[in-house]
């Protein structure tokens, strides 16, 4: 839950102020890697779950960069807890956070969904203070950064990299994420956790000349990437690749997605048979994703 209020163009300038309060809670799942299943297999299971739940407020002063996106700097106080909901117990915490955060986005998509062409661009950094009354302290950048071509009428390939870095300070409320269909095609949702990521996805989509009732896409997508806790954990080693297809509706209420895929590492200690597979996962979702 959100509540927000935007004042545009203030004192007849191109300033932004914004100022709002909001209420986040999702849960998630834990995991770990299991025993092998199979030769040349690999395995995550579920051990835990737990809740995030951020509640707070910030205030928002930017600017519009003409038409193509905005710079803001954004002051945000909130309390964030992880609740223990089965078997995390070590992942239980409770701070109060008191952050400044730079940031910069600019969007010349031509749609929101199923763009074929323009570029994504968000670039943050941010800060938590003790001294401004917060019981953590930490620095943290995001980048992120995606284009859309349209090589024909039909067929779109949309390249997308994101890269995050924090310090060793930076709380599990505030980490990165790896996993899901958004993410990292073959890992669950939320699969894994860390304070730096590295992550490629490049897609090619086709719009499918016959409409399944809706505008219709087919994808296909290949993911390269890695999250760790400390910066030396980020090693080419370390990276996971994901392979996927999706089948997408243009819906009125959004996008109808089903799709599958699996991941996949390289090990050097098995020359004759280096891939080590993960399970076939699905997935399906409906509606904007915020």
């Amino acid at each position: 839950m959100v509540l927000d209020y935007r004042v545009r163009r203030l004192f007849g300038s191109s300033m932004i102020i914004s100022a709002s309060t909001y209420l986040k809670s999702w849960d998630s799942y834990l995991y770990a890697d299991g025993p092998p299943p199979a030769e040349n297999r690999w395995e995550r299971l579920q051990v835990g779950e737990y809740r995030e739940i951020h509640y707070g407020a910030s205030l928002s002063l930017g600017s519009q960069l003409e038409r193509l996106g905005n710079a803001s700097i954004d002051f945000i106080y909130e309390r964030a807890r992880v609740k223990d909901l089965s078997q995390a117990r070590d992942l239980v915490e409770d701070n109060h956070i008191t952050m400044i955060r730079l940031s910069t986005v600019l969007d010349t998509r031509d749609r929101y969904h199923f763009s074929t062409t323009g570029i994504g661009l968000r670039l943050s950094y941010e800060f938590a203070l003790e001294s401004l009354g917060g019981s953590v302290g930490y620095n943290g950048v995001r980048v992120g950064y995606e284009s859309f071509s349209s090589l024909s009428d039909r067929l779109t390939i949309h390249p997308r990299f994101q890269l995050g870095f924090a310090d060793k300070t930076m709380p599990l409320t505030q980490q990165f994420r790896l996993g899901g269909w958004e993410s990292f095609s073959g890992l669950r949702e939320d699969d894994r956790r860390g304070r730096q990521v590295l992550l490629a996805n490049l897609t090619l989509r086709y719009f499918l000349p016959v409409r399944l009732l809706f505008d219709t896409y087919l994808s296909v997508r290949y993911d390269l990437g890695t999250i760790s806790a400390v910066p030396e954990e980020l090693k080419f080693k370390n990276f996971i690749h994901g392979i996927g297809g999706e089948v997408a509706l243009d819906t009125p209420i959004g996008p109808a997605m089903f799709g599958a895929g699996w991941s996949f590492f390289l090990s050097r200690n098995l020359p004759d048979n280096p891939i080590q597979r993960g399970p076939l996962l699905f997935y399906f979702c409906i509606g904007y994703q915020f």
